[in-house]
């Protein structure tokens, strides 16, 4: 009768050194709490008005899966804060994403303002124009552009 100590021992071995070297290419993601202080996003206006026009206006629209900010009417170089406290479960991204209109523009235009896995625990601010948004001097463009219906009542 042959013993089976060899095999299982082979297989052991082979499956520590599979496990070894698949592990070496994943990179651990990091484990983003922010515990007991809110994160403030702040948003300007930069829509740089027209040279023969009155100074553009827009109206945002920010929410979460839990929470809805609504509407809001921010002037040119003005600016509009919201405050929130991100998720504390650790495999639960909080993400907040905003629409943003103006006259002149039949579009409503999309972005993701905060995304607790993209932005950690830190407060934003950012600089809003016609072609998307900055924050720490990175470019964002749209997420996403849609058309505006004139008869439809559907808000975001």
């Amino acid at each position: 009768m042959a013993d089976s100590y060899p095999i299982t021992f082979k297989f052991f071995i082979l499956l520590v050194l599979t496990l070894a070297f698949g592990a070496s290419n994943i990179e651990p993601k990091p484990f983003i709490n922010c515990p007991n202080y809110p994160i403030d996003i702040t948003i300007i206006n930069d829509i740089y008005p027209d040279p023969q026009s009155v100074p553009t206006e827009f109206t945002l629209h920010c929410k979460s899966k839990d929470d809805d900010i609504g509407f809001h009417s921010i002037s040119y170089s003005q600016q509009y804060v919201f405050s929130f406290q991100p998720s504390y479960v650790f495999w639960i991204n909080t993400l907040f994403f905003c629409s943003f209109t103006w006259q002149g523009s039949p579009y409503r235009h999309y972005i993701d303002i905060y995304s607790q896995k993209r932005d950690g625990c830190n407060s934003l601010q950012w600089k809003m124009n016609r072609t998307g948004g900055s924050k720490w001097g990175q470019w964002y463009p749209w997420k996403s552009i849609e058309i505006m219906d004139v008869n439809s009542t559907s808000k975001l």
